[in-house]
């Protein structure tokens, strides 16, 4: 399995990180590996971490959990509100979710 790093926010508890995860000043908050809990995870997003590194379970080539993609896709609609006052915009707005899901979800 190779190594990948995800959005910590995104991640569920149960995956171990497997890499050491520092703060902005370079200190050690957690040594690697480890497997993350619900506290684990709200410590660290309150030290700023944003991302950490865990073992790709999948075969695809990005890992993203249906939280990520969800919140990618409502981002995705507030840049795109202007297309919904046209009947061709909304049909683009359609097709750019439906790639965008697919580009997230695939697998391989």
């Amino acid at each position: 399995m190779k190594l990948v790093t995800v959005k910590l926010e995104s991640l569920d508890p149960g995956h171990e990180i497997v890499s050491d995860v520092h703060d902005s000043l370079g200190r050690l908050l957690l040594k690697a590996p480890q497997s993350m809990d619900a506290n684990m995870k709200k410590v660290l997003l309150s030290r700023g971490v944003v991302e950490v590194v865990i073992q790709d379970r999948r075969s695809a080539t990005r890992v993203e959990d249906t939280r990520a993609v969800e919140e990618e896709l409502a981002a995705l609609d507030v840049r795109m509100v202007l297309l919904d006052n046209f009947a061709s915009g909304k049909e683009f707005k359609e097709r750019v979710r439906e790639a965008v899901t697919q580009y997230y979800l695939r697998k391989k």
